[in-house]
């Protein structure tokens, strides 16, 4: 039966992105991850988009070439998202640079971001964090490997936004209190 109460349109205020190093601890409740897991901070207006893609072969008889059977043969999912604050953390994403060095103190203070010749592979643990009114939702992921990074814009017309493809790598799963899902349980 259709129900109005099943259809999400998240992005409410309270969404966010969280990361930490590779290997932390997720969330098993609804609580917002605490350290060492750090906000993203402001995504772009065009959300976070959660893809998953599959190849797979076909095995037909010989008879009319039917097809008998269908195997998936692969499997991908990967996660776009743009970040729209400049930090050492969205950067570190972007160049795979190591911490900031800061010399001077106060209003003289400049830091000092080295840029590897090489970019490495980028891993994260993540939680995306989903709000739909009093409906929210975690994608939590053991492993994100940030594989394709967007053209990084320096205009006056346009804001700067660090766009990030990244493919979820082992363990990933959903927390949820919809009650689609709570109350059929």
């Amino acid at each position: 039966m259709k129900n109005r109460e099943n259809v999400r349109v998240y992005g409410d205020l309270e969404s966010e992105t969280f990361l930490a190093p590779k290997g932390s601890t997720l969330p098993t409740t609804l609580t917002d991850p605490i350290t060492p897991f750090e906000s993203l901070g402001w995504l772009s207006e065009d959300g976070i988009d959660f893809e998953v893609t599959t190849d797979s072969a076909k095995f037909k008889g010989w008879q009319g070439g039917a097809t008998l059977r269908v195997k998936v043969t692969s499997t991908e999912k990967t996660i776009k998202f743009q970040c729209l604050e400049e930090t050492p953390g969205v950067t570190e994403l972007y160049f795979d640079h190591g911490a900031p060095v800061v010399t001077g103190s106060g209003a003289t203070a400049v830091a000092k971001v080295d840029l590897p010749e090489g970019i490495g592979t980028v891993e994260r643990s993540a939680v995306f964090k989903f709000v739909d009114g009093d409906v929210v939702k975690f994608l939590c992921c053991e492993l994100i490997q940030i594989t394709e990074r967007g053209t990084i814009s320096h205009k006056n017309d346009d804001m700067t936004v660090y766009e990030f493809t990244a493919e979820i790598v082992g363990e990933a799963y959903i927390l949820t209190n919809a009650p689609a899902y709570t109350e059929d349980a």
